[in-house]
């Protein structure tokens, strides 16, 4: 690979350990406990317990049903400690198994099996946390061949202190493994290209194989490496060639694109590889497939509709013919179809098919500034070093890192999924690499460049550590911390993690009650002691456990018996009577109206909740077309909100029981939107770590809101 210029060593000195292998490792372990750290007092953000027993059951039932869109690698690596430890697992003989039903499986595994979901989360984290101090390592590394010593380590430290990377390092998702990865394959083809060895050649396969394992969007290197291809072709310089003692040099420019086409397919061969690898070698993604076993979606949906850039019928090809696992193949097709429309939210707005802008503007509010004034620096010292050496030769070592990162905020802008800026998670590394220019002042004769670069360094450090450990509701002083949720939500903002914080806020606080909660997540608000009413959330039916509308077999020969324990224990239903289904009777418990209304109290409202975005009936701004089902939704079920246990049960008889779950789960939604339409208009009284509202209401304000 191309050696730029290094500056001359500084031998038999301080500053050589200062900035050495040995103090980067260092900074790297205590990167990797910070991250731990600030996940101690977290619950699980919304995808971490699906891509974890996802990943447990590729390890311990050799089945690859759960998952397969979330990349293997991630998956495998977070459940691996779990797969270890001595938790149970869920049965693969129940209807949720077979049928793939991820979210239940996950909540029922780490929140209902009498597991240690803290200890579970912790050890799933801790290992996931590895790639992220791996890519740490590179971005120091290449650093350090690009700019030496002293670039490499603000490069590193400018990594270390990001809270994006803080706050997504050690998550069980696969976001940072495609931020590896994607990096790794341009540092590993970039080295082929310019000495091509079978160490070369292999190891580069391998780290290619490791990103379409990590991440669908892998196929966006692909016009990396064809770009960078031509860029070295471009360049002309001989192309030397080794296999154990045989040594070649290649002048010409059509043997060198030759020889770059047969290393192109061998690391398609690898790639390929190691994606069979990832999957048992097995085409079948069912280890022991029972007639009825399906994914949690068809086939016929994920290639319902060929896509612009893959069409779908291509991946029914590879499948007809096993070319790759099916697992792979699924994953592939179903993440197309996903991605072609998705419910956003970005600055008061709603939408499906995303905004050119919202990657950009959340680069620009959660990147924080002192990041900007050393990008700045950076390429103030790389203009300036210009004058001195050759341009192009200067800026052909860094290539790789402009083309990667070109190549993917042109994905980023034209994309249609806007849910979080994780999504951005693999243009700050090699951004980072390049800041390590930034090191030509110091020592040099401008000072005060040199006072402004360590000014900068040392102000990152400080907002970073006043921020812990809330980082993913990180942003910069462009937009208010506390009014971030008037601009971004979901995995930006609020993500599912904050449930500790509203258990220690009611615990705190008793006299506010009743509370009230409305939660973006799929961890249990009953497994962290959130003492709180549950309101219609996005995690439902998990996240509130008991239903509504309960329905309780009753023995026969003991119905009086069973229903008079009803009424003793059942304090929180009344009963509605029995009903006959089959040949077995069951009694109807409803619950009582204290708990369906919404009284004055304290509520606690999800940021992502709070926006219009994950309502499936209401979704958007508040109109009068929603108003108008609001009312009649309203009457329909006011006999069931009555205090009266005896005239609700009346009134009961006048339902049928199969409609009265949805008619109260509409209601409640269209409840909750109309709410939250009033709450958009005033401040919160306080927010729990910027990502939950905090509401204080009186019933004159709920009247306004909802009457």
């Amino acid at each position: 690979m191309l050696e730029p210029p290094k500056p001359e060593p500084l031998a038999g000195t301080g500053r050589d350990f200062l900035t050495g292998p040995a103090i980067a490792a260092a900074i790297l372990l205590l990167f990797w406990l910070a991250m731990v750290a600030s996940l101690r007092d977290k619950s699980l953000t919304y995808d971490e317990g699906m891509y974890a027993v996802a990943g447990c059951s590729y390890w311990r039932l050799g089945d690859y049903r759960l998952s397969p869109e979330a990349g293997l690698l991630p998956q495998r690596l977070a459940g691996l400690p779990l797969a270890l430890g001595p938790y149970k697992f869920p049965s693969p003989e129940s209807s949720d198994w077979r049928h793939s039903q991820l979210s239940a499986l996950a909540y029922n595994w780490f929140y209902k099996m009498g597991n240690n979901a803290q200890r579970m989360a912790a050890s799933g984290r801790a290992a996931c946390g590895v790639l992220a101090v791996l890519l740490g390592a590179l971005v120091w590394a290449w650093s350090r061949q690009l700019f030496g010593p002293k670039g490499a380590m603000i490069s590193l430290i400018l990594y270390v202190l990001n809270p994006t990377i803080l706050a997504n390092g050690a998550l069980m998702t696969s976001d940072m493994a495609s931020a590896l990865f994607f990096l790794a394959v341009c540092w590993g083809w970039w080295a082929v290209l310019h000495r091509m060895s079978a160490g070369r050649l292999l190891g580069s396969g391998l780290l290619a194989g490791g990103l379409f394992v990590s991440k669908m969007s892998a196929v966006l290197i692909i016009p990396v490496v064809v770009a960078l291809a031509a860029a070295r072709l471009i360049d002309g310089r001989p192309l030397p060639l080794s296999c154990g003692r045989w040594h070649r040099e290649i002048s010409s420019r059509a043997r060198q694109g030759f020889a770059f086409a047969i290393a192109g397919v061998v690391h398609a061969v690898v790639v390929v590889a190691v994606i069979w690898a990832f999957s048992g070698f097995r085409f079948a993604a069912f280890s022991h497939p029972v007639p009825g076993d399906s994914f949690l979606h068809t086939w016929d949906y994920a290639l319902n509709e060929p896509h612009p850039t893959l069409p779908d019928h291509a991946v029914a090809f590879m499948r007809r013919h096993e070319l790759l696992p099916e697992t792979w193949l699924f994953g592939f097709a179903a993440i197309l179809r996903r991605t072609e429309s998705r419910p956003a939210f970005w600055n008061g707005a709603c939408g499906e098919t995303g905004w050119p802008g919202f990657f950009p503007y959340t680069f620009l509010v959660k990147t924080p500034l002192a990041v900007f004034g050393v990008c700045g620096l950076a390429l103030g010292a790389g203009w300036l070093s210009w004058k001195t050496r050759p341009r192009t030769r200067q800026f052909y070592a860094t290539l790789p890192l402009w083309v990667f990162s070109a190549a993917y905020w042109l994905a980023a802008i034209s994309s249609h999924l806007n849910i979080g800026h994780r999504h951005l998670l693999p243009v700050y590394a090699p951004m980072f690499v390049l800041c390590g220019a930034s090191a030509g002042w110091l020592g040099g004769r401008f000072r005060w460049a040199s006072a402004a670069l360590c000014g900068l360094l040392v102000l990152l450090a400080a907002e970073t550590a006043w921020r812990f450990p809330n980082y993913l509701a990180y942003f910069n002083g462009i937009v208010r911390p506390a009014d971030g949720y008037r601009h971004l939500v979901d995995s930006s903002l609020d993500w599912g993690q904050e449930l500790p914080a509203a258990a220690r806020t009611i615990e705190q606080h008793p006299e506010a009650g009743p509370y009230y909660l409305s939660y973006f997540g799929m961890a249990s608000p009953q497994y962290f002691g959130v003492a709180a009413r549950m309101l219609y959330s996005f995690g439902l039916p998990y996240t509130r456990e008991k239903p509504d509308l309960e329905l309780t077999k009753l023995p026969a020969g003991r119905i009086g018996e069973e229903m008079g324990r009803l009424q003793r224990e059942e304090t929180t239903y009344d009963l509605m009577g029995v009903v006959p289904i089959g040949n077995d009777v069951y009694a109807v418990s409803l619950k009582n109206a204290e708990e369906l209304r919404l009284a004055a109290g304290t509520y606690l409202i999800s940021a992502t909740m709070l926006q219009p975005v994950y309502y499936p009936g209401p979704w958007g701004q508040w109109n009068r077309r929603y108003e108008a089902v609001y009312r009649q939704l309203q009457k329909a079920v006011q006999p069931l909100l009555a205090f009266d246990p005896a005239a609700r049960a009346q009134s009961f008889k006048r339902y049928d029981i199969d409609t009265v779950i949805p008619l109260l789960d509409q209601f409640e939604q269209y409840r909750l939107a109309r709410l939250t339409a009033y709450l958009r208009q005033r401040e919160p009284d306080s927010t729990l770590n910027d990502a939950i509202l905090v509401y204080h209401l009186t019933d004159a304000d709920l009247a306004r809101a909802l009457d």
